[in-house]
């Protein structure tokens, strides 16, 4: 991500050719303009798409016109998978045609998402405008509560910037983080309308936060001023059969939110039903509503097929022809609690000592360190030797390893990227196995690794790991079946999905697992390629209730996004409940018998 996010906005039309030309009038408006829109035509018979071509204006319009009406869903699904694909959107500006900005709309929200944190990985996934109506008063229909359940730590970041956490939004007028998108994929089409963009905020903020902010506003241009439990009439069938979806089949709301909003759903329902003048169309539609619920919404490609020629998001770029020798990046961070000592050893074995070393080697200082460690970053030309050079991105504060290394991925200069860390000892010919298996067209590659202490030669005990593609696949539902510091992949490929994101000591599982599922080829070599440190104190920080904890929320993370089952999710909460609770001595050994045999 460059220094300055790229906005692209998204606007879905129908039938609404003057509401459709305030809307863009309001965006080309804005003290800060997007770098591209994307109008989606859904098949309007009043001349919407000839008034986008004809229009005089300072935006980069891509005008997408569909042959037939697939609805809000499936004019957003379309709508975001341009933006992200073919504008390379950091941030997904929504928004349908009765929506219209002012001026500082689009300024204010990115001014708070770049404020909210200093990394992009920390930032809200979702943030929603201040909706208002025609007369300035906040709109019922786009009413956000503060989120109950959001933390006092969530609360004080979102007040920070002049807003309040919240837990979803609607698409009028809210921006969408474009890794999240390239991480858990598109809204669902099938909705056609009514709770698509309930379902997709949700998604994308289940484990992540999510900001109103008060300071961007919009004027949404509904015929009237209240919510939509005012008599819907035949649309109620698909508020019926979306909620149906969601709270039965859908996976971006825990257990317990299911429960809190079916309660609250049936509450407005029961209100929906009291005001109603034609309550017989209520009772059809409910039982429409209620019998299609009972198929699972269909796949977007199969929604759209005929319409729009969908691609996949996450969508892996083709492999790349590396040439034979293709230079390499090395990324490595350092953090104060890193020694001088051990961080030469790792950077000299990882370059100098190398039999192919890389071309660069990109040194992610995360925030201060002590003068003995900056004295020895200060060295790192000299220790990684000619045929390396080296790049020191030094961040001002400590942000953590996962956005320390999204900061140094969006540094590298190369497609082919190889992890280090600053305490471990790469083996000469660690690079010149592993390179030539990404260059033959694999995407992420792995290694066996040896457990180390203080002394290097001798070696505590081997983590074994599976080598196949099947037996990778096959054991990554369970465990993570690439060890981090032994893996070097392709850029591109782990760009594609999201890159590092935050999930609790598991960033590179998550990313793994990510890739994965978007068709990755992975690969692990049976040979220990990396002597990993087991430092004083390790086994002890893989017990006790925070790390069940941590494992709870990566276990949940894998299943919202479809990568284990609910049935993979219980046997693997079950069996590290059990683990992390063992003395310390018995889960060390236990650890060892299954991984990592002593030799």
């Amino acid at each position: 991500m460059s220094s300055t996010p790229r906005v692209v906005a998204v606007v879905v039309s129908f039938n609404r050719r003057e509401l459709l030309a305030k809307t863009l009038a309001g965006i080309a408006g804005g003290i800060r303009r997007p770098d591209a829109v994307v109008v989606v035509d859904n098949a309007s018979s009043d001349g919407s798409a000839d008034f986008v071509r004809s229009l005089q204006t300072p935006l980069a319009i891509d005008l997408v016109c569909l042959e037939s009406n697939v609805g809000g869903a499936g004019g957003f699904t379309v709508g975001i998978e341009r933006a992200v694909l073919d504008h390379a959107a950091d941030l997904v500006w929504v928004m349908d045609d009765d929506t219209e900005p002012h001026a500082e709309t689009l300024a204010a929200a990115v001014d708070a998402w770049e404020t909210y944190a200093r990394a992009p990985e920390h930032r809200p996934t979702v943030m929603a405008s201040r909706v208002e109506w025609t007369d300035g008063r906040e709109h019922p229909m786009n009413t956000m509560d503060e989120w109950f359940a959001a933390t006092p730590a969530q609360r004080r970041r979102a007040a920070a910037v002049g807003g309040k956490a919240i837990r979803s939004a609607s698409f009028v007028s809210c921006f969408l983080s474009g890794d999240a998108i390239r991480a858990l994929g598109l809204p669902i089409a099938d909705y056609f309308l009514w709770g698509d963009d309930f379902e997709y905020t949700t998604r994308l903020a289940r484990f992540h936060d999510a900001v109103q902010v008060t300071a961007s506003v919009v004027t949404h241009h509904t015929k009237k001023f209240g919510t939509t439990d005012v008599d819907p009439g035949p649309r109620f069938y698909y508020e019926v059969r979306n909620r149906f979806w969601l709270y039965g089949r859908g996976r971006s709301l825990a257990l317990w939110e299911r429960l809190a909003f079916t309660f609250a759903t049936a509450r407005i329902w029961a209100r929906t039903f009291a005001k109603s003048t034609d309550r017989r169309t209520l009772a059809g539609c409910l039982v429409r509503g209620a019998r299609d619920a009972v198929r699972a919404p269909r796949p977007n490609a199969d929604v759209l097929a005929g319409v729009y020629p969908l691609r996949p998001v996450p969508d892996l770029p083709p492999a790349e022809e590396f040439a034979t020798g293709e230079p390499f990046s090395l990324l490595m961070p350092v953090y104060d609690g890193d020694t001088p000592e051990r961080f030469r050893r790792a950077l000299a074995s990882s370059t100098a000592e190398q039999e192919r070393p890389p071309a660069e080697a990109v040194i992610v200082r995360d925030g201060p360190v002590r003068p003995e460690l900056q004295a020895a970053i200060d060295e790192a030309a000299a220790i990684a030797g000619p045929a390396t050079s080296v790049r020191v991105v030094a961040l001002p504060e400590n942000v953590g390893i996962t956005a320390a290394l999204g900061r140094g991925l969006t540094e590298c200069r190369h497609g082919i990227v190889a992890r280090a860390d600053a305490d471990d000892v790469s083996v000469p010919h660690r690079f010149a196995a592993q390179v030539p298996v990404i260059e033959g067209g694999v995407d992420l590659v792995g290694s066996a690794m040896e457990e180390i202490g203080d002394d290097e030669a001798v070696v505590l005990a081997t983590r074994s790991v599976p080598t196949s593609s099947p037996e990778i696949r096959s054991a990554a539902p369970f465990r993570n079946p690439i060890c981090h510091p032994t893996a070097v992949f392709r850029r591109a490929a782990a760009e594609a999905v999201g890159g590092y994101q935050v999930v609790p000591a598991a960033e590179d599982y998550w990313l793994w697992a990510r890739m994965m599922a978007a068709g990755a080829t992975v690969r692990n070599l049976a040979e220990p390629l990396v002597r990993y440190r087991v430092s004083g104190g390790a086994y002890e920080r893989r017990g006790g209730l925070g790390a069940f904890a941590r494992d709870f929320v990566v276990q949940g993370q894998l299943h919202a996004a479809g990568f284990i089952t609910g049935g993979q999710w219980f046997r693997n909460i079950a069996l590290r409940a059990a683990y992390r609770l063992l003395p310390t001595q018995v889960r060390a050994g236990r650890y060892r018998s299954m991984v990592a045999p002593r030799r």
